[in-house]
């Protein structure tokens, strides 16, 4: 989920970052569907330009949606407990980065 949403995720409004509009695409897929799909396609930033800093990955890990744990210069990506699938976050499309000092 990103924080950062100007409304309330209801009542037709798009989310900026994945694209979403609640109270449309919410009722034929549930959010962990939707963010699988975006994740899928590539986790790009929806609409205009993303805010400064803006990282997807540590958007949800944030949020509590994954853990990352690095040894050596691997690092194993778990999903949360819910439908998201790991193999999409693993994707070797995909740079993961954290910005040094967040919690």
């Amino acid at each position: 989920m990103f924080s950062g949403l100007p409304y309330p995720p209801l009542d037709y409004h798009i989310c900026p970052c994945c694209g979403t509009e609640f109270g449309n695409d919410d009722e034929d897929f549930s959010h962990s569907q939707l963010r699988e799909m975006w994740l899928g396609s590539g986790a790009n930033w929806f609409f205009g330009n993303p805010p400064a800093g803006w990282n997807w990955v540590l958007q949800l890990y944030e949020a509590g949606l994954f853990a990352v744990n690095v040894s050596g210069i691997e690092a194993e990506i778990q999903a949360e407990a819910t439908e998201t699938d790991p193999a999409i976050l693993r994707k070797g499309s995909f740079e993961y980065s954290f910005a040094v000092g967040r919690g």
